[in-house]
């Protein structure tokens, strides 16, 4: 036996297990097995730890492609997400216990969000009785302030139209959801300016009568209501009366705010046009 062929055995006795053996002649021989078994115990362990700190979320979603989409863009922003797609909901409660700390339903029905929607949300909060539920949709009678009450109603803690919210605000209602909290787009429930003032023009104006009308223009020049009196041929508590009705009908507690009230008002409807 050469010299070198006796310092390779010297070597390979001598090597602690698990470890790259290096010949004489420069070339590693190390051990395949050894060291895949060190391989997958290491790859074990960052699994474990990963798993521990990420956040299961059960996502129900009909459409393989947006259950790809979602899954996508989440993880991008926060790995910690760990999305569990279903297909239907009955898929998603056959799947308990599974540990989510969140559900996600997306749904597409469109102009059935009311009814098939709904009575989704009432199946998994009965199925999950204490996991905050988010509901999406793309509908877009999503975007009424009736519908989305009605999901919060039903058992949704969070509802997230698609059509109008992007994924960093979609991420931060979800977190918001997981904590305790209930999210719905503000801007939706609250009705427009334009909406209160519609309301206000219809049920305002309209019920006052013509001699109101009037004695309402004449407050607003503010005149006293002995001059109103003489100008429109009336007794002074004839004026007096239709005062406190406009005062009434304007939910005023007293003629000055009434006349402010019809002020602002007018201002309302020349802003949105209504007076042109």
């Amino acid at each position: 036996m050469g010299e070198a062929e006796i310092n390779e055995v010297v070597n390979r006795s001598s090597a602690p297990a698990g470890l790259s053996l290096q010949a004489s002649n420069g070339k590693s021989d190390s051990s395949p097995v050894i060291e895949s078994e060190f391989t997958e115990a290491s790859d074990a362990t960052v699994t474990h730890v990963a798993a521990s700190s990420c956040i299961r979320v059960g996502l129900i979603d009909s459409l393989r492609f947006s259950q790809d989409c979602l899954i996508r863009a989440f993880s991008a922003s926060h790995p910690e997400l760990l999305l569990i797609p279903f297909a239907t909901v009955a898929d998603c409660i056959r799947s308990a216990p599974a540990n989510f700390e969140l559900i996600l339903y997306y749904s597409h029905h469109g102009s059935s969000f009311e009814n098939a929607a709904l009575q989704h949300v009432k199946t998994l909060r009965q199925a999950f009785d204490n996991i905050p539920i988010i509901v999406l949709s793309d509908a877009q009678s999503a975007l009424q302030a009736r519908h989305i009450r009605n999901a919060l109603n039903s058992g949704a803690q969070g509802f997230i139209p698609t059509l109008v919210t992007e994924v960093p605000a979609a991420l931060a209602a979800i977190r918001f959801v997981k904590d305790g909290g209930t999210f719905a787009p503000l801007d939706l429930l609250l009705p427009s300016q334009a909406e209160r003032t519609a309301a206000a023009s219809q049920s305002e104006p309209d019920r006052l009568t013509p001699r109101q009308k009037t004695v309402l223009s004449r407050l607003r020049l503010g005149k006293a209501n002995k001059i109103i009196a003489f100008e429109l041929g009336m007794t002074e508590s004839t004026v007096k009366v239709h005062i406190r009705n406009i005062m009434r009908k304007m939910g005023a507690t007293n003629r000055t705010q009434a006349v402010y009230n019809s002020q602002r008002l007018d201002d309302d409807l020349d802003n949105c046009g209504l007076n042109e």
